[in-house]
């Protein structure tokens, strides 16, 4: 995929470190960790029954943000979305702003609203509530936004595709300004079952608020999350017109597919550095140009493996010198909005010239052997940041974020 940086102008963030941007982030450099059992469901009896909830306030969020009809039509997942676009869509000035809503899309990464159905004929609102495109409707319908408005499902990797196809829209003129990302909640009982069935969730033993251990030797999988990160991309001559804050640039992601295995990536990471090498001739800059990682990281015993043997081989001699971290560490794995969640990290990051760590790593695995910024969050002049996700069914995409010098 060939085309200009488009312009970052908004950003929106929830997770359960907190239900805004800055919460989150301050959550992210305290270390405030949120795993705790199950509330939104009975978890008895299941093998993992802890995760990253949303902050308790969430539910009084959405019932002052969103009318009780529509919530009624609406998931969690849904309102989730919904309301990050919302903070997404205010922090660039698009609320009241004067631009042609006709040239405005949606693109938001699902992989659908997480509605898991009730006795038939109980549920009126069941295919509101189902419907997947539901998240980039809704968005589409509160800010009158009447560009190009869909849904893309690549499982964990969504958000960056969702934003790949935000970056095309701008780029091929069918629309000026696209709000774009991903969210997800898919905590209930019948998912969190699914995934502990494969044996990808974290082993319940000593504290859960270590549970989340990407990179450290004693990693058992990953702890399930919920939340959102939503992005407000645009042309920058429409960025430069309407005298908007822009957070950063971003070239056309790299995406590529596994073709290998519904669940595994290839040994040694093999289809991943072909996408990272993707972003990085799409963004036309060498690895050497990349002062930060954010890993996909889940904490799994083969992810992070096949990841960090990834950097290496994309990365060679730099690979002992970039800084790479995993944010899953607090936010737990957020699954279909967890490369929206990231993506939004990423600008944070470039603004404030700080990056997040890895939290709870203090045994790293000596065969993966990078610099993963165990336990503080570290100072660094940022210019270019990576983002990856690497998803089942082998959707890889890979985003690159660059600092904004104001030209």
């Amino acid at each position: 995929m060939n085309g200009a940086p488009v312009a970052v102008t908004g950003l929106g963030l929830m997770t359960g470190l907190g239900l805004d941007l800055s919460s989150c982030w301050d959550g992210l450099l305290e270390g405030r960790n949120t795993v705790r059992r199950f509330t939104l469901f009975d978890p008895a009896g299941l093998p993992t029954p802890f995760g990253v909830e949303l902050p308790d306030g969430a539910g009084e969020l959405f019932t002052r943000q969103i009318m009780k009809r529509s919530r009624d039509q609406m998931t969690r997942g849904t309102m989730i979305a919904l309301a990050t676009a919302q903070m997404a869509i205010a922090d660039a000035g698009l609320e009241a702003g004067d631009v042609d809503r006709s040239r405005v899309g949606v693109v938001l990464g699902t992989t659908g609203t997480g509605y898991t159905g009730v006795a038939e004929g109980i549920d009126q609102h069941r295919i509101l509530r189902g419907m997947s495109n539901s998240p980039s409707a809704w968005v589409s319908l509160k800010f009158k936004f009447a560009g190009p408005s869909f849904v893309v499902g690549t499982a964990c990797s969504s958000g960056t595709y969702a934003l790949a196809a935000a970056h095309w829209l701008i780029a091929s003129g069918q629309a000026d300004i696209v709000v774009t990302g991903a969210a997800d909640s898919s905590l209930n009982r019948l998912d969190v079952q699914g995934f502990s069935s494969l044996m990808a969730l974290a082993e319940e033993s000593g504290d859960l608020k270590a549970a989340s251990r990407p990179f450290d030797r004693s990693r058992s999988g990953f702890v399930i999350g919920e939340g959102g990160g939503v992005l407000v991309l645009e042309s920058r001559e429409s960025a430069r017109r309407r005298g908007a804050r822009v957070y950063a640039l971003m070239p056309p992601p790299g995406l590529s597919s596994e073709a290998y295995n519904i669940l595994s990536p290839q040994a040694g990471g093999v289809g991943m550095a072909v996408c990272m090498r993707r972003s990085l001739e799409n963004a036309g800059l060498a690895s050497a140009a990349i002062d930060y990682v954010n890993a996909h990281g889940t904490s799994t015993r083969i992810n992070d493996l096949y990841e960090a043997q990834a950097i290496h081989a994309v990365f060679g001699a730099a690979a002992r010198t970039v800084a790479v971290s995993s944010t899953k560490s607090l936010t737990g794995h957020c699954l279909a909005g967890a490369a929206g969640v990231e993506a939004v990290i990423c600008c944070k990051a470039l603004v404030e010239g700080m990056i997040p760590p890895t939290w709870n790593l203090t045994d790293p695995d000596p065969e993966l052997d990078l610099d993963f910024v165990p336990n503080a969050p570290r100072r660094r002049e940022l210019r270019h940041v990576m983002s990856n996700s690497f998803a089942f069914g082998g959707h890889n995409g890979v985003a690159i974020f660059s600092r904004y010098d104001g030209a």
